[in-house]
């Protein structure tokens, strides 16, 4: 009996332990603040993620109030969060390691790889 029991409780934790571990749509879902440095100075402003029609989806929201919607939007293993834009017909990515409330990671350009850095506005 002490067997069958232990077996089953392995069983449910083999389960629910992948949902514990990675980075997840609810996780994402919200506002995020970001900071990128260029060379001309500091651009800030939000990234916002929702859940529309069953999908991630979100945009990005300059401190100009200019906004551009997310072209696609992954969440990919190791906590990353991948997503794609295209604002004057050029295609922007953005590579992101979330941890917590928190993330890093690159930005890639036609003229090459900028840092970004943010966190999660509660």
């Amino acid at each position: 009996m002490i067997m069958k029991k232990l077996l089953i409780l392995l069983f449910v934790l083999g389960i629910s332990l992948p949902s514990f571990g990675g980075l997840n749509e609810k996780d994402v879902v919200g506002k995020w603040k970001y900071k990128v440095e260029i060379e001309q100075g500091t651009m800030t402003g939000i990234l916002k993620f929702e859940i529309k029609e069953g999908k991630l989806t979100g945009e990005v929201i300059t401190d100009a109030e200019e906004t551009f919607p997310f072209t696609k939007v992954e969440i990919k293993e190791n906590n990353i969060l991948y997503f794609e834009l295209a604002p004057d017909y050029e295609v922007i990515t953005a590579t992101l390691t979330v941890e917590n409330k928190k993330f890093e990671g690159m930005i890639g350009t036609p003229d090459g790889e900028i840092p970004i850095t943010g966190e999660k506005v509660e």
